[in-house]
């Protein structure tokens, strides 16, 4: 069975940096932001992840919206104890986008 979510952990397109759009670099609140959603994801913290707009201002920086970051718990909701967990493509880019995979199984 295949499962597929798609979304951003990190989407903030108001505070993007559009004189530099493609470039790798992420603001220091959004690498922030990003350090405290994957220590939840690996940690397995879901309570914590479903109420991610308890986490503090960075990660509500990273998530002005939640339309880009709620497939992540739709698949984070289906792992089951056994499934591996992988996380890749943790790059930046314009200061506060970021594209990072987590994989389960």
């Amino acid at each position: 069975m295949l499962i597929l979510g798609s979304g951003n952990l990190i989407h903030n397109l108001r505070l993007i940096d559009w004189q530099r759009p493609d470039q790798l670099f992420g603001y220091d609140w959004a690498q922030r932001a990003q350090q405290t959603l994957l220590d939840l994801i690996r940690s397995g913290d879901l309570q914590a992840l479903v109420n991610y707009h308890t986490l503090g201002e960075d990660v509500q920086k990273a998530i002005p919206t939640p339309e880009h970051y709620l497939p992540l718990l739709y698949i984070l909701a289906l792992q089951q104890s056994e499934d591996k967990l992988t996380i890749f493509n943790t790059d930046f880019v314009g200061g506060s986008l970021d594209m990072t995979c987590v994989q389960v199984g």
